[in-house]
């Protein structure tokens, strides 16, 4: 049995033999042989690692995350070039995945693509409009208020002058 170690901020979910299984973000997880070579085969690039007794788990930690930013890197790299390939040739451009267009956020790495709302600017837009709507919704309830307390002070303001006469 070989014990699986994810010190990445990524979940993968990987196959082996037909069963299904995730490894969440710093998480452990103890397999079969066969089964750890293969998806370390897979993901080790990504950053997964495997943990033997008495290794240095920080060192190993540290260096897995490397191979993760790394892989995240190159990952944008290729799709910048591939798209910068393309438009050379006079192709469309490819848009970005979910996952890639999280790793350029995560880096702060910029995506080559056509004209463009990005993500982030898009939810800043909707935060703002949302925020707006309340301030909106706050004010009329405030104007409300203050009429009303007009109405009541008037009110008063008669009564009281009507006493004094």
């Amino acid at each position: 049995m070989i014990i699986l170690y994810n010190p990445t901020n990524e979940e993968f979910p990987m196959q082996h033999a037909g069963i299904s299984m995730t490894i969440k973000s710093n998480e452990k997880m103890e397999v079969a042989d066969a089964c750890a070579r293969h998806v370390l085969n897979a993901f080790g690039q990504r950053g997964l690692t495997q943990l033997t007794y008495g290794c240095n788990e920080e060192k190993v930690k540290k260096e897995a995350i490397a191979r993760n930013l790394g892989f995240k890197k190159k990952q944008i790299v290729e799709y910048n070039q591939r798209n910068e390939n393309r438009k050379m040739m006079g192709l469309n451009y490819l848009p970005p995945t979910t996952t890639m267009t999280e790793y350029a956020i995560e880096l702060g790495l910029k995506l080559l693509e056509p004209f463009s709302m990005k993500d982030m600017e898009r939810q800043n837009i909707i935060k703002a409009k949302e925020e707006n709507d309340e301030l909106r919704e706050e004010m009329a309830e405030l104007k409300r208020m203050m009429a009303h307390q007009s109405k009541v002070m008037s009110t008063l303001i008669q009564k009281s002058s009507i006493k004094e006469k």
